[in-house]
This record gives structure tokens, C-alpha cells and sequence, in this order.
């Protein structure tokens, strides 16, 4: 049986398996389960130690730990100038937690005699489960279907997401090289990794970040190791280094090579073309929205270098700098750069802080790789530990690992390692006597944060599925008037959860409810402007204009984009009857940013304040080709132009006249399609099926009329106007003309039977 500095290690590296449990964000379970082993390690710890405070005092001489103590303080400190104190709080949970893991890591690996055997069972089991849940699902996706998804998210195994699963990956390949050096791994095992490594990360995930980190620690480690052969004061000859280009380069190479065959087999992108969109900035989405997040994430820490936003409110202030271009409710989260985010969040002295500990332990690591007169595997394993380290920066330079509990567990773990490996537990200063009284005394209240935060995240996960469904009919009031709304605040994706119930409150008609609310979810969140754009519509549902017009107008200005905002301010303008609004609002709308729910709102808005015979105004000046538009688009056009009144009273004749033409009486049908087209000429079907009708009882020359003004005047492209036209001429013996229309016909592809036009029209 394992003893107890082996259980509890394994346990917080196998963090990553532990499951959603119904939560909208994985790192909330995570969060509580690193909390539970942390108090079971400590119950631990009294039980066989019996001295509690003095095991964790030996943990905590370092460097490296109280420098993330002092983070831990300073990001308490940037919390005073959060805009939503319940965010904060949820992170700084988080951060501690990781704190109280990072003592007990140091403690725990410290009593393990044999650390590199510990290290490479750790290494290599963690990193074969890795492989398979990634290798098992694109062997299965071949079989299924012929060919895997690319960069499908089935990939992500155990982690939530590829790229994460790509540098966890990546993470640990400097070790699988270093025990293949050393001898100590199979030679069989070892090659394999490293080959599954570089194959997934290069065509399964094609995460360019973590190909340019695994191209540069390949390229680290034979730099390295000819830096080796050549200083070296010991024999250290060819064949030795020509070996360790075999271990690390020859796999390496065969990945790419089974990079660019698996490409060419199932018709995706290979390593070169994935790698060269890296210079295409403009064209690249991705690569042009890092470089807004990076900018932006710098502007806000301009405004406060010294202490910040708050630690955790990026996620809240970047929505600031981007509302204006939201087009829905999907906002940054994070600004793809730890080093920015941090820096944003907590200042500079955050940022120091935090990355101080990386840069101080990789600085200690670099000073044992170049010094000669260490041991040759002392200097190896600094490297990989080092190199590990740089594979986090790179990480954190592009990513947000900060944000991910299974990385900062890892990462954390590595630094333990090299803390005992270094041995840099010997430093003594007054006040780290009290910090694990610090640490117990805060733990209970970490421990309760971290399990509200389990209670709101399942809460979060309903109110999220039902509003992306857009049903709000479960569950019902009286169940979510028992949800956790205030810790915290904030869903996973920014939405305030008050924000959330008051939309259920509105869909149940209890406005007045709703409003407070709404509110509510304005503190909570001041940039995203849902809560405006629904007070808006709440306050006219209670006919409360004023109130509608100032609120809704608030969230358009602020994200025009969003389709709802633009809605509902349409709404309180047409209460408003304020057509010029109406229409001042639709043309400043930027063409490249104009969809089609825009001229259906603009129609259906303009045509319910504009009487039809004042309908100049409305379209002066527009383009909008009702031919390519959907059904709510032609019913604000048709009551624009007609009224509702006669678009209605047209569409019934036109129905009667479906039933006379489907029972073949089509002088009938004929009669009623007329009169549709009176009272609605702008529905050219009105006028195609009339022309058709009277075809067929031979009234050619009534037919030809309407056919003229269908195509001539009311401009139709309808392959089938201008067949009918085409025959009709064609009968009439106007064979030239005719045979213009036909060809269109043909051309559109409306004339199956090609003899048709090519007896009529091209034989003689």
C-alpha cells in the first residue's frame, strides 16, 4: 500500500480526471476537490506527525513560496479596486487553494527518498493516458467515418480543451528525454512518447503556440547537448552525442513526416501551412484578435500600473474595449497572455510577483546547466526542468494557463521538484513562522468558498443551457428563486445570474419583478448591456416610454451589433412613432456589419409608423432586394409599400387563387391572382402565376402583358417569368425574341429536358 507522500501527490496530479459534476466550468469542481485533499492531507500530517505548524514551516523556507505568499497578500489588496468584489473572490479561492497545494507538495515530495523514480512513474503514466484519449477517438473517428475531425474537441481527453491538452503534453516531453539519456526508460516506450507527442500536437491539434514550443526544445536540447560535447573537461565524444540526436531528433523528424502523409491522406492542413498563417495577421481571425486582447490588456494597465483592476476582473474589464464590435454575448474571458492579464489585473508588483517565482527558480535551474563542474545528470535534469519551465512562458505568452487548475497544479509540482532538487529550503525570516497559522486559519473559508461555488456553478450550467435554448419555461420561478445568485455573480460567460432570473421573471410577464433585477445585473456587470436592452423592453411592456426609450437606447449605443439591442430600441422608437430615429439608426449602420435581421427589424419597424402612401421617406435611399429576402423581410417591405390591411386581403385571393389553379380551373385561379396583384403588386408571384393561369386557357396576350411588367418593369430574375415569356414569344412567332428568354431558363438550369431549347433555339 502507498504511503502517505505518495498518495497525496498522485492525487492533486490527477486532478485533471475529476469530472463537471453538472458545473458550467470544470475548474469549480477542481477547485473544491484540491481543497478537500488538501484538508485530508493535513488531517494527514497531525495524525502521523503530531507537529503540524513546524512540518509546514519546513515547507515554506524558500524563495519561490513566499513570493507566492506575497502574491496571494497583493492580490488580496488589488481587490479593493474590483468592479465586482464576488469575481475577485471566486479567483483569489482559487489562488489560495493552489498556495496550500504548493506547501503541501514541497512537504510531501520532500519526504519522498526517491524522487527521480517517483518523477518517472509520474511522467510516463500521466503521459500514456494522455496519448490514448487522444489516439483512441482519431482511430475511431477513421474507422467511423473515413477520416478524423480537424482539431476536433473529442481530442481534448480529460482536460476540457486541446490546446491545454497540448501543452500538458508538451510539458512533461523534456523528462521522457532526459530518463531516455540517463537510461532509465524503455528505449521503446521513450521513442514512442516522444513520436505520439509530436504527432498529436503537429496534425491532431495543430496548436501553433505549442508547435513553435516543441520545435524550440528540440532545438534547446541538441544546442544544449553540443554545448556539452564541447566544454566538456570530460570525455564526451561523437558517438555519445550522435546518440542523443537519435533520441530526441529521429522521432521528432518521423512526426513530421507522418504530419505531412496523414495531410495529404485526409485532404488537412500539414505542419508548414499551419505554421504559415502565423505571418497572416490581417486574414489570420485568430491572430488579429490576440493582438486587439494584447493591446487592450496593456491600455488597462496604463490606466493603473501600480495595483490594477483587481485580480480577476479581466474578464469584466475587457469587455470595455470591445462592446462597441460584440456582435453577441460572447465575450475576451481572457487576453490570451498571462503576462498581460496578470499585469492588467494586479499591477506590476502582481505580475513581478507571480512570474518572479518562474524566472527565479529557471534562473537557479540555468546556473547548474552551465556550470562545468556539476554532475553530467545533475546538469541534464536541470535542463529539463528548465526547459519545462521556458514550455510554461511560451505557454503563458499565448495562452492562460493561470486560469487552468490542472497546469498551475503541474506547474507548482515543478517547482517543488526543483526546489528540493536545488535545495533552496533554507531561508529564514520572521514572519514565515506565521504563515501556516496564515494558511489554517484562512482554509475553513477557502474550503466554504470553494463549495458555494460548486452550488452557483451547477446553477450556472441550467441557467446557461436554457438561455442558449431560449427557453425560459423551466425550471420554474419557484425553483430559481432558490438559486445562488450573489457568489457568485458572474456566470462562466460573464452573464450576471440576476440578469438570468430577471429574463425568466420577463418571459412570465412579472415585469416589475424583473426590473430590480436588471439592476442588479448593471453592477454586476457594467459593460455587458443586456440588463439596459431588457429594461428597456420591460419598461414598455409597462408603458413606461420614457424609461424604454433611455435604457434601450444605452444598450444600442454601446453594442450596436447585438441583435437584441437593435431590436428592442426599434421597439421603443415605434411606441414612440419616431420614423426619422427609425431611419437614422438603419442607415448608420456600417454596410460590412449589416445583417439581415437589421432590414427586417428597419421594415417592420418603418412600415408600422409610416402610412404607405408616405412610404418615399422610408426606402429614399436604401437598397434592399426583397427578391433575396426571407418572409419577414418582404412582410415589413409589402406593409410598407401597401399597408398591412391589402398585404393581408392580397395573400387570401392569392390562396384562393392556389385552390381554383390546384383544381384546375384556372380562369378562376387566373381572376383571383389579378386581384392579389392589385392590391399587392410587389409580389411578383402574384403576377407569374396570373400569366401562367391565363396560358393555360390560351389568353396569350393577357398573359404577355403581365409578363412584360413582371420582368421589364418590376425587374424579376425568375427563371420561370421568363420561360413562360420565352414560349409565349416563341408561339407568336417572335422566335429571336423568345429564344432570349428560353436561353436565360437554360441558363438558370429551370429547363431540365435540354431538346427543349436546343430544338427551339439552336437547330434549324
Amino acid at each position: 500500500m502507498f504511503k502517505t507522500k505518495y498518495i497525496f501527490p498522485l492525487l492533486y496530479l490527477f486532478i485533471g480526471v475529476t469530472p463537471y459534476l453538472d458545473t458550467a466550468d470544470k475548474i469549480v469542481p477542481q477547485t473544491l476537490f484540491l481543497n478537500i485533499i488538501n484538508l485530508s492531507s493535513i488531517i494527514s500530517i497531525i495524525y502521523f506527525k503530531k507537529s503540524l505548524l513546524d512540518e509546514l514551516k519546513s515547507s515554506i523556507k524558500n524563495i519561490p513560496f513566499i513570493l507566492y505568499f506575497l502574491f496571494f497578500i497583493w492580490s488580496s489588496i488589488t481587490i479593493i479596486f474590483s468592479i465586482n468584489i464576488s469575481e475577485s473572490l471566486s479567483v483569489l479561492t482559487e489562488i489560495f487553494t493552489l498556495m496550500v497545494t504548493f506547501c503541501l507538495l514541497i512537504y510531501y515530495l520532500s519526504q519522498v527518498k526517491d524522487l527521480e523514480n517517483f518523477l518517472f512513474t509520474i511522467i510516463f503514466s500521466l503521459l500514456s493516458i494522455e496519448i490514448i484519449t487522444v489516439i483512441a477517438p482519431f482511430i475511431r473517428e477513421i474507422y467511423e467515418s473515413g477520416s478524423p475531425t480537424e482539431r476536433g474537441q473529442i481530442y481534448r481527453g480529460y482536460t476540457g480543451n486541446i490546446n491545454i491538452l497540448a501543452y500538458v503534453m508538451l510539458i512533461k516531453l523534456p523528462f521522457v528525454i532526459y530518463f531516455q539519456i540517463i537510461g532509465k526508460a524503455n528505449k521503446v516506450l521513450s521513442f514512442l512518447l516522444i513520436l505520439f507527442v509530436t504527432y498529436i500536437i503537429t496534425s491532431i491539434f495543430a496548436t501553433r503556440s505549442a508547435i513553435l514550443a516543441l520545435v524550440l526544445l528540440i532545438i534547446l536540447t541538441i544546442s544544449f547537448f553540443y554545448y556539452i560535447r564541447i566544454t566538456s573537461k570530460k570525455n564526451y565524444n561523437y558517438k555519445k552525442y550522435s546518440n542523443i540526436l537519435k533520441i530526441t531528433l529521429f522521432p521528432f523528424v518521423l512526426g513530421l513526416i507522418l504530419n505531412n502523409f496523414s495531410s495529404y491522406v485526409f485532404k488537412s492542413k500539414n505542419l508548414q501551412d499551419r505554421l504559415s498563417t502565423l505571418t497572416e495577421i490581417n486574414s489570420d481571425t485568430s491572430l488579429s484578435q490576440r493582438l486587439t486582447y494584447y493591446i487592450d490588456a496593456f491600455e488597462s494597465f496604463t490606466e493603473k500600473p501600480f495595483f490594477g483592476k483587481g485580480i480577476g476582473t479581466w474578464e469584466v474589464e475587457s469587455i470595455d474595449y470591445v462592446k462597441k464590435d460584440l456582435k453577441n454575448y460572447i465575450v475576451p474571458y481572457h487576453a490570451h497572455n498571462d503576462f498581460l492579464e496578470i499585469l492588467a489585473e494586479t499591477g506590476l508588483p502582481g505580475m513581478v510577483l507571480y512570474f518572479g517565482i518562474i524566472f527565479y527558480v529557471l534562473f537557479k535551474l540555468l546556473k547548474v546547466c552551465f556550470d562545468q563542474n556539476s554532475r553530467y545528470k545533475t546538469r541534464i535534469f536541470a535542463f529539463s526542468l528548465a526547459c519545462a519551465l521556458i514550455i510554461y512562458l511560451i505557454d503563458s505568452m499565448f495562452n492562460f494557463p493561470f486560469a487552468r487548475i490542472i497546469q498551475q497544479v503541474f506547474l507548482l509540482f515543478l517547482i517543488a521538484i526543483s526546489i528540493i532538487f536545488l535545495d533552496l529550503n533554507n531561508r529564514s525570516y520572521k514572519f514565515i513562522n506565521f504563515v501556516p497559522l496564515i494558511l489554517l486559519l484562512i482554509l475553513p473559508a477557502s474550503i466554504y468558498s470553494s463549495s458555494r461555488l460548486f452550488i452557483s456553478s451547477k446553477h450556472q450550467k441550467i441557467f446557461l443551457q436554457q438561455f442558449n435554448r431560449n427557453d425560459f419555461s423551466i425550471p420554474s420561478l419557484e425553483t430559481i428563486d432558490k438559486f445562488e445568485l450573489r457568489y457568485k455573480s458572474l456566470s462562466a460567460t460573464a452573464l450576471p445570474m440576476s440578469t438570468f432570473k430577471g429574463i425568466y421573471y420577463v418571459r412570465n410577464g412579472k415585469y416589475r419583478e424583473a426590473i430590480p433585477l436588471f439592476h442588479q445585473g448593471m453592477k454586476d456587470n457594467p459593460y455587458l448591456h443586456i440588463n439596459e436592452s431588457f429594461l428597456g423592453f420591460t419598461y414598455l411592456q409597462l408603458e413606461m416610454l420614457d424609461s424604454s426609450l433611455y435604457y434601450s437606447k444605452i444598450a444600442y449605443d454601446n453594442s450596436p451589433n447585438i441583435a437584441i439591442h437593435f431590436g428592442h430600441y426599434l421597439l421603443s422608437l415605434v411606441e414612440a412613432q419616431d420614423s426619422i430615429k427609425i431611419k437614422e439608426i438603419f442607415t448608420s449602420i456600417d454596410p460590412s456589419d449589416k445583417e439581415s435581421y437589421h432590414e427586417e427589424g428597419y421594415l417592420q419597424a418603418i412600415a408600422a409608423v409610416t402610412n404607405p402612401e408616405n412610404n418615399t421617406f422610408a426606402l429614399e435611399g436604401l437598397d434592399i432586394n426583397i427578391e433575396s429576402g426571407n418572409d419577414a423581410l418582404k412582410k415589413g417591405y409589402y406593409t410598407l409599400k401597401v399597408g398591412a390591411f391589402d398585404m393581408y386581403n392580397a395573400d387570401k385571393e392569392y390562396q384562393t387563387g392556389l385552390y381554383f389553379f390546384e383544381q384546375e380551373n384556372f380562369k378562376s385561379a387566373a381572376e383571383f391572382f389579378i386581384k392579389a396583384d392589385k392590391l399587392n403588386p410587389y409580389e411578383l408571384v402574384y403576377k407569374e402565376n396570373a400569366a401562367n393561369a391565363l396560358l393555360k386557357i390560351g389568353e396569350d396576350e393577357k398573359a404577355l402583358i403581365l409578363l412584360n411588367d413582371l420582368i421589364d418593369n418590376y425587374n424579376s430574375s425568375s427563371p420561370k417569368a421568363h420561360y413562360l415569356r420565352g414560349l409565349t414569344l416563341y408561339s407568336m412567332g417572335k422566335k429571336d425574341e423568345g429564344c432570349i428568354d428560353l436561353k436565360y431558363a437554360y441558363d438558370q438550369n429551370l429547363i431540365s429536358d435540354t431538346r427543349i431549347y436546343q430544338i427551339a433555339c439552336l437547330e434549324n
